[in-house]
């Protein structure tokens, strides 16, 4: 009689086990591969999974946006190479562009409407899985808005740059205009890509002739340098290829501006095995009749198994952060930002 209990129990759990599967929904073709209720040419799709149904799709968006923001990372960068020359003395520059803009494009602008269209649970592997889908319409529109915005933007930083007497505030403003359009290239390249017939949205202005203008500015200010400290000895040489770098042209000792560096260094021993120096850049810009236009500063800190590496390791940062930071602390100084 058990084993007739048993026989039944087992055969009742098989059918239970089978109506499960049967009731169970079957996996979407989205889960593994393309979405057909959702075609590549109308909507753009991403997919996510997680333990619980909300996280799923919030990493669904997550991985939409993601789309958008490879594609920001692979086009937003221009990039800048100075070569110096020393020569009997005197220094000289080439180079090849000197403008380098970091593109921000926020997503969520641009996957504004964005939905989740479908949640599937695994019942197997207790996993959700969800599809979020964006109409490349309704992408397009998105990003035409923000080009729009950004081509106001642009035309206000423009008029701004041309009614300012002041040089260094008519550079920041020029600037302004110049990256704002560096990022409207980017969404333009984008919408390229979303638009099926692949035209976008063309701009007004052309990055090549507002280039033009920013280089033809940077060279009418010229701006001269002066060292208050430098224990190593090559503050003066790495500030004026930074100078070069930033495209503004050397200057002499009637410019309109000086632009003063200083290092300080502390020697912090041996420690661990290793020589450890802190050191401490800053610039200030001085107009000619003594006013300080503004001031900026950098932490270092560097180690190295040898005294002389840990300076070299130093002054390579010193290098590294005028290369990067001189161009903008200056236009910030323009602005009134300290």
């Amino acid at each position: 009689m058990n084993n007739k209990r048993k026989i039944i129990a087992g055969l009742f759990t098989g059918l239970f086990f089978i109506s499960g599967l049967l009731l169970a929904d079957p996996k979407p073709d989205w889960v593994e591969g393309d979405a057909g209720f959702y075609p590549n040419h109308q909507y753009m799709t991403a997919t996510g999974s997680a333990s619980n149904a909300e996280l799923a799709k919030n990493r669904a968006l997550g991985n939409l946006s993601k789309i958008f923001e490879t594609h920001i990372k692979e086009s937003s960068t221009t990039k800048s190479d100075t070569n110096v020359l020393v020569q009997d003395g005197s220094e000289s520059y080439s180079k090849k562009h000197h403008i380098a803009q970091q593109i921000q494009v926020r997503t969520d602008n641009i996957i504004h409407g964005a939905r989740i269209a479908e949640t599937w649970k695994d019942s197997t592997l207790f996993t959700y899985h969800s599809l979020a889908v964006l109409d490349r319409a309704q992408a397009g529109n998105n990003i035409k808005t923000e080009m729009l915005r950004i081509d106001g933007e642009t035309e206000v930083m423009l008029n701004r740059s041309q009614s300012q007497s002041d040089v260094l505030f008519s550079l920041s403003a020029l600037d302004k205009a110049l990256a704002l359009q560096y990022e409207r290239q980017t969404l333009q390249n984008m919408l390229k890509v979303i638009d099926t017939r692949g035209k976008g949205s063309p701009s007004k202005w052309s990055i090549a002739d507002l280039n033009g203008k920013l280089e033809s500015k940077l060279q009418s200010l010229e701006i001269g340098t002066a060292i208050d400290n430098d224990p190593v000895g090559k503050l003066n040489q790495f500030l004026k290829s930074a100078m070069g770098n930033a495209g503004f042209p050397a200057g002499n000792g009637s410019s309109a501006f000086t632009l003063v560096a200083n290092l300080e260094v502390q020697d912090l021993g041996f420690r661990q095995g290793w020589y450890w120096l802190r050191g401490k850049l800053s610039i200030k810009l001085v107009e000619a009749n003594g006013r300080i236009r503004g001031r900026k500063q950098w932490p270092l800190k560097v180690s190295a198994l040898q005294h002389n590496d840990a300076e070299s390791r130093l002054m390579t940062q010193v290098s590294k952060t005028l290369n990067a930071e001189l161009k903008p602390a200056v236009l910030e100084f323009s602005t009134g930002v300290r």
